[in-house]
């Protein structure tokens, strides 16, 4: 009989053991694949993923291969007097040719227009302003590009780009969102940098930078060494990289030639592409208070996998 009991209370602390961990809210990822050469890797299916959740493996409880859900963007564009380099002529009239690269830069994301996508349009030098509420009609946000011509004012961008991001957090009605942010950078302000990395993280709001050069970048009284990252550059992939999102920088003198067209018209797509996501999965996240690591990779070694979690509206 002892043996017996002795044999229970071992059955019952297994079983304790082996309980599973609380279960907590879905938790939703939208994710794309590449391969070796950098393209988009299509009909995955939900076991071709492993999934883990500090360090626990996951089940995936739902999995839709290319969603096709709205987006919500917000629009940032700098309007500081740099922004006036170098300077073009259109008929007889002086255009600040940054600034005109930026609005046409701005147009090309709303290629990716979709009937139930929506754009926000903010301008900052040194103070932050919200030109458009965010809109599905695309013919109002060109209008406004049309005539976004006037340049002055100092550039404070950190401040900028953390404004934006609470905009968006506020009021896109979109769960799928978005920042480009179009400047040359040349922050002015004694912000810190430190702070906006912090801000970035979170949001956990994808950043796209579209860094317009006019000039050599680099830390003002500093020469910029060639093949080297200047500081600017650092600030436009940092914003990127802590958020899941991609930089890309052109030169202005480049803006007609056809290679560049191209470029920005890729580095659209793939924003289009990341944020719907060609992938979207769920699963249930486990309970308890603090973030959570999740690790998502595919069962071929030669895959990249990029996720973003998708979030709710505050």
């Amino acid at each position: 009989m002892k043996y017996l009991v002795v044999l229970f209370a071992a059955a019952v602390t297994l079983a304790q053991t082996r309980a599973p961990a609380p279960q907590g809210p879905q938790q939703t990822l939208a994710v794309s694949v590449t391969n070796s050469a950098g393209q988009y890797v299509p009909n995955l299916k939900a076991e071709d993923f492993i999934l883990e959740e500090d360090g626990v493996r996951k089940d995936i409880a739902s999995f839709t291969p290319d969603p096709d859900l709205p987006i919500s963007v917000g629009i940032l564009i700098d309007t500081s007097t740099s922004m006036r380099l170098p300077v073009t002529i259109q008929g007889r009239e002086k255009v600040p040719a940054a600034l005109l690269a930026a609005d046409g830069a701005a147009k090309v994301v709303l290629r990716l227009t979709k009937p139930d996508d929506e754009y926000l349009i903010m301008t900052f030098n040194d103070k932050f302003s919200v030109r458009q509420s965010f809109t599905s009609d695309e013919k109002k946000v060109t209008e406004f590009l049309n005539k976004n011509n006037t340049v002055g004012g100092a550039t404070h961008l950190y401040n900028a780009v953390e404004e934006a991001l609470k905009e968006i957090r506020k009021k896109a009605k979109n769960p799928r969102r978005a920042l480009v942010v179009l400047t040359d950078v040349h922050d002015t302000s004694t912000d810190k940098v430190e702070d906006l990395q912090a801000t970035i993280r979170e949001m956990e709001i994808p950043v796209y930078t579209f860094g317009m050069r006019w000039d050599p970048w680099g830390v003002p009284g500093e020469v910029a060494e060639i093949g080297k990252a200047s500081y600017e550059e650092a600030v436009l992939k940092m914003m990127a990289s802590e958020s899941a999102g991609h930089s890309m920088i052109v030169d202005i003198p480049d803006l007609l030639s056809d290679y560049t067209v191209n470029r920005m018209i890729d580095f659209v797509q793939l924003l289009g592409i990341e944020l719907r996501g060609q992938y979207m999965m769920s699963f249930p996240s486990t309970s308890g208070s603090g973030a959570k690591t999740i690790r998502l990779r595919t069962s071929s070694p030669n895959y990249q996998v990029k996720f973003r979690r998708e979030t709710t509206k505050k």
